[in-house]
């Protein structure tokens, strides 16, 4: 569905693209700060925004 919804395409396989850009964002709120959001897999069903309280 991400694929579809961000890159406008169908997923295709060996497709890894979300991955990469999933990579980059956790990157990016890591350096932010240490009380940023994380980004976590979710094995199955994709990926979860935790926000800490």
């Amino acid at each position: 569905m991400l694929t579809r919804l961000a890159l406008g395409r169908e997923l295709e396989r060996f497709d890894r693209s979300i991955d990469v850009h999933v990579s980059r964002l956790r990157h990016k709120l890591a350096e932010a700060s240490a009380d940023a959001p994380r980004i976590d897999a979710v094995r199955g069903a994709g990926y979860v925004l935790v926000v800490a309280p």
